[in-house]
């Protein structure tokens, strides 16, 4: 049986290798990038079957990334999963399915990220 693949996008070293840790023990297949730039890359080679995306990143906004990723019909049936201290700024009309308020609780991420697989 393949592996489910999920695409973190998350510039902060620290949070993305918790992240790594957190969901590596369910087996899962992860691709991990920092910028928008590598998402756009990982994207352009395969589509994961979920998508966990910071909101800020240093060169791009994940609100403006998630826009993009479902408004194109390529992507558009990828479930994106923004995730902000900021909770406030995922309901700007982002499309994204779910959103994530950092810090989080491991088994409420877990629990949201696995919901899409």
């Amino acid at each position: 049986m393949k592996k489910k693949e999920i695409l973190i996008v998350e510039d902060n070293n620290d949070i993305r290798e918790l992240i790594g840790f957190i969901l590596t023990e369910d087996s899962y297949e992860l691709k991990m990038c920092a910028t928008a730039g590598a998402l756009n890359t990982e994207m352009s080679k395969h589509l994961p079957n979920v998508i966990v995306l910071d909101i800020m990143l240093p060169d791009g906004n994940g609100i403006d990334l998630c826009r993009h990723i479902k408004s194109d019909p390529s992507t558009s049936h990828v479930p994106v999963v923004l995730m902000s201290a900021h909770e406030n700024e995922w309901q700007k009309d982002s499309g994204a399915d779910s959103f994530i308020a950092k810090p989080f609780n491991i088994g409420d991420f877990k629990t949201v990220v696995e919901s899409y697989l």
